[in-house]
């Protein structure tokens, strides 16, 4: 699967597994890329090639690449500021949920809506990885509303992961 640029994609799956994939795939061929996530960062770094992408981890432990989730707005600068500093980049916006857990819906839909304008105007890619079952039907909907859905059945990602990691360990 290809993305296309200009665009924000919400990937619909359980666990953030094809998003990180596409971003891979992305990084591959020379685009420079941020990474926001709620995972820790050298776990993300271990299991995805990341090459030198910056990796924002969302956690209210101080530290260097650690971003406070309650500082929203801030968020919002450092990646349209990332966005408009590069002609094409990509951007893995990860911990969507843990962001509405911190700000409540309405501010993380503004800030989801704000990005994607960031995005419209430039030849950049959001992805933005979520668990369906972590909203609203509402709220779903008002997410997906402008943006691209990428639809991801969770029981294959699931198995891509373990045939992935099964056969990690017997080579």
């Amino acid at each position: 699967m290809r993305t296309e640029e200009g665009l924000c994609y919400v990937v619909k799956e359980r666990k953030p597994f094809l998003a990180y994939k596409l971003f891979e795939s992305v990084l591959a061929a020379g685009v420079p890329g941020l990474c926001v996530t709620r995972q820790f960062p050298d776990k993300v770094k271990e299991i995805f090639d990341l090459k030198d992408t910056r990796v924002l981890w969302l956690s209210h432990t101080p530290g260097k690449d650690h971003h406070n989730p309650t500082s929203i707005g801030t968020l919002a600068t450092i990646i349209s500021s990332f966005i408009e500093r590069y002609t094409k980049c990509v951007v893995l916006m990860d911990g969507l949920e843990y962001l509405v857990i911190n700000n409540g819906f309405q501010q993380v839909l503004r800030f989801v809506e704000h990005i994607n304008e960031q995005v419209m105007q430039s030849r950049s890619t959001v992805l933005v990885p979520i668990s369906p079952s972590a909203f609203s039907e509402k709220e779903l909907a008002l997410v997906e509303r402008n943006v691209q859905v990428i639809e991801q059945p969770s029981v294959s990602v699931g198995l891509e992961r373990d045939f992935t990691t099964l056969i990690d360990e017997y080579r």
